[in-house]
Formats: C-alpha cells, structure tokens, sequence
C-alpha cells in the first residue's frame, strides 16, 4: 500500500499507485494526445469501474483487498465517511458501490450522509488553491447519531490525486468534533498537483 501524508488524519493509504506508466504518443485523427498506458492491477479495475461504468470488476476489487495483511488490519474501524460524488449524473457512484463491498466484507459500517457535495464543475484541471475553495463551499456535514466524536472513521475515495477532496472531508469532520480520522484510497495517481 501507498502512503497518504497529511495532518489531517492519523495514517491513510492508497492500495496502489493508478498507473505504471503513460507515454504520449501523438495525437489521434480528431486532435486528441493519445497516450500508451499501463495501469496496476488496481487502477485497471477502478479505470473499468468509474471510466467504462463495467460493474463486474467489483469482485476482483474486494478480491485484491482481502490479498493484503495490511488492508485487512488497516480496515478495522468503527466507520467509513465516503468523499461525497461531485458528478452526480454518473449511472452510478463507483465509491458507494465499492465502499457497500467493503462494508458487507469486512463488517464495516458506511455513513453515506454525513458529507454531502452540492453538484458543480469538473475541478481536475483546477489548480489546487482554488479546488480547495470550491470543495469547501460545496462541501455539508450533518450530524449522525450512530457515529461518536471519539469513533475511529475512514474517509474513503476512489482515486487519490492531489489530496484536496480528502483534506476537506477531514476538515469539516474535525470542525465538527471528530479527531480519530483516517484515509483510504484504491489508487494514488503518479503526479499531483
């Protein structure tokens, strides 16, 4: 597993890196850069997940993470806090599907509503200053009776880039009382922001 740094939480990983490498390669008929990638086991699964919207990865996903003595025992929380979709008009939300895997296989409780994301634009081509303004005035907590200030909770997302969406989630929770945070991704792109 890939280390995720941040004061924000106490320890947070990423499974994988998303990608071995990505070569440019010219430029398709339309204009379009094409690039020769090769992706890791994970990032091949969650690209077919959240790119291709193909369901059937969904085991193999599961199925990678029981492989690893370390995600079993990394897992062991009280709760998992899902980044809140910023594309809503997804057929579905690649997180919750994968975090709903997570939870009937490992015991785990997922909260769905306690960070809630108002629908706006595309924000990865952002720089980061002004990604974090735009997460944190879209960005809603509401409180969960289930879930104690003192709970152990793990902020899960698909793909880790430059960490924004994650530090946000972590600093609405821990405005709110909540100290015991961790994170969690499937994949870590190569180059942040």
């Amino acid at each position: 597993m890939v280390r995720l740094y941040s004061d924000k939480w106490i320890e947070g990983y990423a499974f994988s890196v998303h990608t071995q490498y990505s070569i440019y390669v010219g430029e398709n008929e339309a204009g379009f850069p094409q690039f020769d990638t090769k992706r890791t086991p994970m990032g091949k699964l969650v690209y077919q997940l959240k790119y291709k919207q193909n369901l059937s990865v969904l085991p193999q996903i599961i199925s990678l993470l029981k492989s690893d003595s370390k995600f079993v025992e990394f897992i062991k929380k009280d709760f998992v806090i899902l980044v809140p979709a910023t594309n809503k008009n997804r057929r579905f939300q690649p997180v919750e599907l994968v975090a709903d895997a997570i939870s009937h296989e490992f015991g785990i409780k997922v909260i769905k509503e306690m960070v809630e994301a108002e629908n706006h634009t595309e924000i990865k081509q952002v720089e980061k200053a002004k990604k974090i303004d735009i997460l944190k005035s879209s960005y809603s907590y509401q409180d969960h009776p289930e879930v104690s200030k003192e709970s152990n909770i793990i902020i899960f997302d698909d793909i880790y880039d430059s960490g924004s969406t994650m530090n946000v989630v972590a600093d609405l929770l821990q405005q709110n009382g909540y100290k015991n945070l961790y994170a969690f991704a499937l994949t870590h792109t190569r180059i942040s922001d």
